[in-house]
């Protein structure tokens, strides 16, 4: 076979094995121009994948909002509760009112928590455990019964009313067979000037608290001064200067029976001084702080002099004693007042409104006494306190009768 006809063979081959596709491509086409095939594709629409995409991303943002809820829930701090007597403690919780951490502020609040772990726990049970735990470890007692709760929301109304629950709940536990507690408690409203007090003086701000609202009706004193006070010390200040209009919530009195009593430190200062408890026009004795020592002030007037004393708390001992000619007194030394023959006196006066009032003359605080005129009558006007009752006595002079007698019981 020659050359020639071998390639002819090959080109016969190669043709037959090769399929005429042409008039599929030319009826798969639409239009034809200048020899160019035209071709139109479908387009073919995926619905679902589109919706699978957007089911994921919204799943997504689902996961990511439970997770984010979750954690605002159960992890991150919705309040803080500070424990204050003179062991401090802090208690952070959640939105469930779970505890999240507690931790001692102070060393005596480490004796207190110890070893107990509070994590997971319901607040109440907490604080019931913490506050038996100062109960066991003498840190309250009849001696010292305060204890200040403070409580940290930033939702007005959820804190108010965690206030209420925990300040009822320590209330029934602190009415033991041997003492009674008093239970201070307090929203906190938190600002910077009140925290940097706090950290620098290492206590809770729930105490920088309480000393602010002091301070406030108070000026005689610093910071400093009441910032290593126990809570039942600043307890009987606030007693005896506390205003109508503090923030503080009370329950109960504070307890006074670790010092000698306001009774003996009048007994002491008279005695002291060489004046009759008789003599004495008007005295009036309070709870103070002196270089962080507990002592009664006991101010009083007898005859022309006006006489001022403190009283160490704890022993009695005579700290400060002044005495003054009372300018009042001078002035109206001229013409003092001298009832007539027909007339009882001052210290008949004084029997009969303590005998009408059933209290004991070695009680009686803020006494003070005026003479009147009422309708031509001379009238003796008594003014005095017992505890927290204020008496209110108007007696005729001539007669001993008692005019008018009021009583008021202070909140």
């Amino acid at each position: 076979m020659t050359e020639h006809e071998i390639n002819k063979k090959l080109r016969d081959a190669y043709a037959h094995a090769a399929p005429d596709v042409l008039p599929a491509v030319r009826a798969d086409c639409t239009e034809s121009k200048g020899g160019v095939c035209m071709t139109t594709t479908k387009k073919v629409k995926r619905p679902f994948a589109r919706l699978a995409a957007l089911a994921a991303c919204l799943c997504l943002a689902a996961g990511c909002i439970f997770g984010y809820l979750r954690y605002q829930i159960n992890y991150a701090v919705d309040a803080t509760v500070s424990l204050d007597v003179n062991p401090s403690v802090e208690i952070t919780v959640n939105r469930k009112e779970r505890v999240l951490q507690v931790t001692p502020l102070n060393a005596d609040g480490e004796i207190i928590v110890g070893d107990m772990d509070f994590r997971g726990s319901d607040l109440r049970v907490a604080v019931n455990a913490i506050i038996g735990s100062m109960v066991q470890n003498g840190y309250l007692s009849e001696l010292a019964n305060s204890v200040l709760i403070s409580v940290d929301n930033n939702n007005t109304e959820r804190g108010a009313a965690m206030q209420a629950q925990l300040t009822d709940a320590v209330n029934q536990l602190l009415q033991t067979e041997t003492f009674s507690g008093a239970v201070l408690s307090q929203t906190v409203t938190k600002d910077d000037a009140l925290k940097q007090l706090a950290e620098a003086y290492g206590i809770t701000v729930g105490k920088a608290q309480l000393i602010r609202d002091i301070l406030d009706d108070d000026g005689r004193h610093t910071f400093d001064e009441l910032a290593s006070l126990s809570i039942n010390e600043l307890n009987l200040l606030r007693r005896d200067v506390s205003s109508a209009e503090t923030k503080i919530e009370a329950i109960g009195t504070a307890s006074e029976k670790a010092y000698i009593g306001t009774k003996k430190a009048k007994a002491i200062a008279f005695a002291h001084a060489g004046v009759d408890a008789a003599a004495v026009l008007s005295c009036k004795t309070e709870m103070d702080t002196e270089g962080g020592i507990m002592v009664y002030d006991v101010d009083f007037e007898a005859g022309r002099f006006e006489y001022e004393y403190e009283i160490d708390a704890a022993t009695g001992k005579v700290l400060k004693a002044e005495k003054e000619i009372d300018d009042d007194a001078a002035a109206s030394s001229e013409k003092p007042f001298v009832p007539t023959p027909e007339m009882i006196d001052e210290s008949k006066a004084k029997t009969t409104a303590f005998a009408h009032a059933d209290v004991s003359a070695a009680d009686v605080t803020d006494y003070e006494f005026k003479v009147d005129t009422d309708d031509g009558k001379t009238v003796y006007e008594l003014d005095f306190r017992v505890s927290s009752t204020k008496y209110e006595y108007e007696i005729d002079a001539a007669t001993g009768k008692i005019l008018k007698a009021e009583k008021e019981i202070d909140n």
